[in-house]
């Protein structure tokens, strides 16, 4: 109880237990005075943490009986991403913060958060990470299947990069059993063959969905007529006409037509009926030949690298695969003037003095197609005509020679040409064919040689700088200022890479990613997006621009 003590006023404290049914002690203060130094110890409870008493003790200016207040003490569990361990253990004081560990890496999955929020502790917690999937693994097997071929790492909804496909004797390769394109799972992919008949067999195929060869329309074993003809610049046509009983109903244009291990699209049909006898004559192009079609049109390109890894940017989107690429060089392919994709490849074919090779659904380039050991053609083969003609304008001698059988010779083989008759003693290479796969009589073969040409207007030189409003202009110069990060879209869309400098006003370095219009490889420029600079950051950009979109 209060008293006055030489002048002075003293007030009791009194503390109670936690359960307020005992006395731990007292403390007299003078009024005003700090009762904390003298305030008894606390029990001790397991689990729990004294906080404090439930009144203050700090300025006592009046009797007072207080009691001790206590948190709970939890336990916070932090685990792995299967929930099998614990990342972190923590013992967290009621209203406390847990503090979460660093979560752990795993392969294909991205840390999104914590199931469980770890703020404001009232109770034991177990959380678990919250994993975003982010990727998936791709495996693509062999033929035999029995071995993989490539086992790749694929971000969600990307696109896999199939493997060069095994070249397997007496059979084509048509593509993969199931899409490589848009992951969104685990994938194991299986080559998908077909087996070259023995015998020559005409097998007409519907299209695809992904323009590949879908389901079997119709099959001929015997031709009116049959001309295939193959150059070692990549032509590859069919002619083929047929005696039916009907005029033919089944097989349209676009209809692919598999033939002595090629693969052809129909692009003509001619039916009609002479006394009473029924003809089709059908056209058609090899499959590549697809890719003129303007879906896979390309506005804008530009890859330096291997030519395989700039042959497999041009395949993609395309039913088509990277086929042997025996060429080691680096190359830089530049296209800035609108084009289809096959004159594309046609200018890297080029660029890389190679030579392309078909099988199946697949593009190779070689340094060399055929054989490249010399074959005297005329010891080793029944030749029944030949004849050469020479060109001033290039300097070229070309030679037709007529083959009782096609045998195994190839386009591209190295073949020693002597005919005593008519002076002829020269080595030289099959550079065309046309032969008939149902009449073993109807074969020529050319021999000359074959030189890659680059297309000079895939590309287009500008030197001369105009006014950015001006429509017209081919050079302009686009630029503006920016704070922070963010988008700048130019006034129009450029077939040509955009050459560009930045400048910030506190020495920062940014990262300049250029965009293309629909996020293509093969889309016109369209802007670019800043990134690495701080939110109060100026940023000067400046681009140097050549051929917009609208130049024709």
């Amino acid at each position: 109880m209060s008293y006055v003590l030489d002048g002075v006023t003293y007030y009791t404290v009194r503390f109670l237990n936690y359960a307020g049914t005992d006395l731990l002690g007292t403390v007299d203060v003078p009024e005003g005075g700090d009762a904390t130094p003298y305030a008894p110890e606390p029990e001790e409870f397991e689990n729990m943490v004294f906080i404090g008493w439930n009144r203050d003790i700090t300025n006592i200016v009046n009797d007072k009986t207080v009691r001790p207040l206590y948190h709970n003490l939890y336990t916070v569990i932090f685990m792995n991403h299967d929930g099998t361990a614990a990342l972190s253990t923590q013992t967290v004081e009621q209203t406390y913060d847990a503090v979460p560990p660093e979560p752990e890496v795993v392969s294909g999955k991205t840390f999104v958060e914590w199931d469980t929020d770890y703020t404001n502790v009232q109770s034991d917690l177990t959380i678990n990470p919250v994993y975003e999937v982010t990727g998936f693994t791709v495996r693509f097997l062999n033929y035999a299947e029995d071995d993989l071929l490539s086992v790749q790492y694929v971000d969600k909804g990307g696109d896999a990069i199939p493997p060069t496909p095994e070249k397997i004797k007496g059979m084509i390769f048509l593509g993969w059993s199931s899409s490589y394109r848009n992951i969104d799972s685990d994938r194991t992919l299986k080559p998908l063959y077909r087996e070259i008949p023995p015998s020559p067999v005409l097998k007409f195929y519907a299209p695809a969905d992904d323009n590949s060869s879908g389901d079997l329309i119709k099959s001929y074993r015997a031709v009116n007529s049959c001309s295939i003809v193959q150059k070692l610049s990549g032509e590859c046509t069919i002619d083929v006409s047929l005696l039916t009983r009907t005029t033919e109903g089944y097989v349209d244009v676009n209809s692919r037509l598999e033939l002595d291990g090629l693969v052809f699209y129909i692009t003509g049909l001619k039916k009609n009926i002479s006394g009473g006898i029924c003809y089709t004559q059908f056209t058609g192009e090899h499959i590549t030949y697809i890719l003129n079609n303007d879906e896979y049109k390309v506005t804008a390109f530009e890859q330096s690298g291997t030519v395989k890894s700039i042959l497999e940017t041009l395949l993609m989107g395309t039913p088509f695969n990277v086929g042997i690429v025996d060429i080691e060089d680096e190359v830089t392919l530049r296209i800035n003037k609108e084009c289809t994709r096959r004159a594309a490849i046609m200018q890297l074919l080029a660029l890389a003095k190679g030579e392309i090779e078909y099988y199946g659904y697949t593009i190779g380039i070689r340094g060399h197609v055929g054989n490249e050991t010399p074959i005297d053609i005329v010891k080793k083969a029944s030749v029944q005509d030949i004849s050469f003609s020479y060109s001033v304008s290039d300097k070229t001698t070309n030679y037709e020679i007529s083959l009782y059988k096609k045998g195994s010779l190839e386009l591209g083989d190295e073949l020693i040409v002597a005919f005593k008759p008519m002076a002829i003693q020269t080595e030289s290479r099959i550079v065309g064919m046309d032969w008939n796969p149902f009449n073993h009589k109807e074969v020529r073969i050319t021999i000359g040689a074959y030189i890659p040409t680059l297309n000079d207007s895939l590309y287009e030189y500008i030197n001369a700088a105009q006014n950015i409003r001006d429509t017209t202009a081919k050079y302009t110069v686009e630029f503006g200022e920016m704070i922070g990060n963010g988008t700048f879209y130019f006034t129009r869309a450029y077939h040509d890479r955009p050459y560009f400098h930045i400048h910030t006003n506190d020495g920062s370095e940014g990262v300049i990613t250029l965009n293309r219009s629909g996020g293509s490889e093969f889309g016109s420029y369209v802007g670019a997006t800043l990134s690495g600079v701080d939110t109060t950051t100026s940023t000067l950009l400046v681009f140097y621009c050549t051929v917009p979109t609208d130049e024709e």
